[in-house]
């Protein structure tokens, strides 16, 4: 599956770049959503065994033995989602869910998606209002993902991202350290922490009004190609006489990249261009696309996005 997509739903007749998952107009309630997205199965914890070599015909030994660990299982389908150890406690998908109903009256959903199998379930929901320009055309909205894992690495919990519309990039990395986030371990009192973060979550939209105004200032902030480099090389750690095989496709996003037109020769323009390389999708091969998904979301590129922003809102702040 393309991105270790499973299953999901779309809403806002945005398909993903993968062309997989159940495409609506317009956007659905929670339940719904859930429902045809198929991320309401129910997993459990079974003790995991292993065959004992030491079994003999004139023995009484087992042939199996349990090997202290517990593996985390989806019901319906029977997959094997992750191992986990005693004190690890089951959070259900209808717990995402609550949190996706308790947020009904400010925020709209936009997506729900099953990963793996379904070792990780989340959901994407634009908080209503939170809609500004960064500068005229380029829009960034503000939405919320609420996130599960069952693979016994991720947690769950929530967090705030943008999304800037004009190039499809996330900045979800990029501004983890600014934005609201809450998380919790699947530990034995999940559950309950579970039902104090959906109680908690703050949708304010201080943060957002805060970062908005600090992407207007990197808007505002000019930028030529030499400074340009000079921030791409404090981005990527290059040291004098370092070669960064990437520098050429770099500056070409910087003078033409996505959305370059709306804010060109800027610090915005800058950070973007970064973004673009390392977390963007579009026209790429199949293969490529998996990896850059993964690389953006999860990984190097990621990092690389967030200490971006880090950067650029340090050399406006000073």
């Amino acid at each position: 599956m393309s991105a270790n997509f499973t299953s999901g739903w779309l809403g806002n007749g945005e398909r993903a770049w993968h062309g997989q998952g159940v495409v609506t107009p317009g956007t659905l309630p929670a339940r719904e959503a859930f429902e045809t997205a198929d991320a309401l199965f129910t997993v459990e914890k079974r003790e995991l065994q292993y065959w004992n070599n030491n079994t003999q015909p004139d023995n009484d030994q087992p042939l199996w033995l349990p090997a202290g660990v517990f593996g985390v299982v989806r019901t319906d389908t029977q997959a094997l989602l992750g191992v986990v150890t005693k004190q690890y406690e089951i959070v259900q998908n209808e717990s995402l869910l609550r949190m996706a109903e308790f947020i009904r009256e400010e925020a709209d959903m936009d997506c729900v998606i099953v990963l793996s199998d379904g070792a990780k379930v989340c959901f994407t929901a634009t908080l209503r209002g939170a809609e500004t320009d960064i500068v005229p055309g380029d829009t960034v909205k503000r939405r919320i993902v609420g996130y599960l894992g069952h693979d016994g690495k991720t947690g769950c919990g929530a967090k705030f991202t943008n999304i800037r519309v004009v190039c499809q990039n996330t900045l979800t990395a990029a501004l983890r350290d600014t934005g609201a986030h809450s998380s919790i371990t699947h530990k034995g009192t999940a559950n309950a922490n579970f039902d104090t973060l959906i109680s908690s979550i703050d949708v304010s939209r201080q943060d957002f009004a805060h970062e908005c105004d600090l992407m207007r200032e990197f808007s505002r902030t000019a930028m030529n190609m030499s400074q340009f480099n000079e921030f791409v090389d404090e981005v990527y750690n290059v040291d004098e006489g370092d070669v960064l095989r990437k520098r050429q496709k770099l500056e070409q996003a910087f003078r033409a990249g996505y959305g370059a037109e709306y804010a060109s020769f800027s610090l915005w323009n800058g950070f973007n261009a970064i973004t673009q390389i390392e977390t963007s999708t579009r026209n790429q091969t199949a293969a490529k696309t998996r990896a850059q998904f993964a690389r953006g979301t999860f990984g190097i590129g990621a990092q690389i996005s967030k200490k971006a922003f880090t950067i650029a809102r340090d050399l406006v702040t000073a």
